[in-house]
């Protein structure tokens, strides 16, 4: 059975759940294609599967590393699923990049958990969303998730509000220097265009409608099961359901905003979703339940290929 499978890390699952994502790349690839197939399309779509790699290997490592699970793989194999479900995501290398940089800077906010190098992780925080920031403009929100982060860990004081700050600036003075030297400074005002659409015409089809749907109702009942267990226990994870809590409501903000609403804006959820679905499926004491969402899960980014 699924659950069981997937249930404790090993290395031969992560593969597993790598080659999965392949499978899903590959399908995609070919559904997709309007290019034709040339070697140097090939070499460039390899090449862009290995930072697919990277951004699930990066998951992995910060869900284990600040304990947002319990050892299992529940979290990552959600998120190869939901990226086989919304396999546009798979092929936009901007929101991809944006992911990639914000995960980075996630990496250091669920860290303030511990009590080293706090302000070097507010600072490290800060730079990266800077990054995603002028990768993708939305992306300014998760300046308030530091915050919350300083919050709900207990990092707060005078100094810590105002790293966050300065590591954001950082990469936007050296890129306006960049841009200044070369005299194209329209490239740059560019980046902080805030362009958004509240026009959600394309989610009717049931390609989107369907998972989408599935999805926000799996978060809903996964958080209002797992919160009351989890904030009546005194221990480490309860700081960290607070910050994912507020990370989930921030990510279904951008994709509200989204300019682009053809599933690939999802990829800002998957994260923080698949942490508090993983959560959720980890407390169920029924071994069958915990198959029948996984199964759910698979069945639906098997479907949407035919929708």
């Amino acid at each position: 059975m699924i659950a069981n499978f997937f249930k404790k890390t090993k290395p031969e699952n992560v593969f597993n759940i790598v080659l999965l994502l392949f499978v899903y790349y590959l399908i995609s690839l070919f559904l997709s294609n309007t290019e034709g197939f040339t070697v140097l399309i090939w070499v460039k779509k390899i090449s862009f599967f290995l930072w697919l790699i990277f951004f699930l290997l990066s998951v992995n490592f910060i869900v284990k590393k600040n304990n947002l699970t319990q050892d299992n793989l529940y979290a990552l194999l959600i998120i190869v699923l939901l990226l086989g479900t919304f396999s546009e995501a798979m092929f936009f290398n901007r929101i991809i990049f944006t992911n990639i940089a914000l995960l980075l800077g996630f990496r250091k906010i669920y860290s303030l958990r511990t009590h080293s190098n706090t302000k070097k992780k507010l600072f490290d925080a800060g730079f990266w969303v800077g990054i995603a920031a002028l990768i993708y403009s939305w992306s300014l929100f998760y300046l308030i998730l530091i915050y919350i982060g300083i919050i709900a860990y207990r990092k707060l004081n005078i100094k810590n509000l105002f790293i966050p700050l300065i590591g954001f600036i950082m990469p936007v003075i050296i890129y306006f220097t960049y841009h200044f030297y070369f005299d194209s400074l329209s490239v740059f005002y560019d980046r902080f265009i805030f362009d958004y659409s509240l026009d959600f015409v394309s989610y009717n089809k049931f390609k989107i409608l369907v998972p989408a749907t599935f999805l926000l109702a799996t978060i809903t009942w996964s958080i209002f099961s797992v919160t009351p267990k989890i904030v009546m226990v005194s221990n480490k994870l309860k700081f960290s359901w607070i910050v994912l809590l507020h990370h989930v409501s921030i990510s279904l903000l951008v994709v509200i905003l989204s300019p682009i609403k053809n599933g690939s804006e999802m990829l800002f959820l998957i994260f923080p979703a698949a942490i508090i679905i993983a959560n959720f499926i980890q407390k169920s004491g029924s071994v069958i339940f915990k198959n029948v969402v996984l199964y759910v899960f698979f069945a639906i980014s098997v479907v949407v290929y035919f929708l």
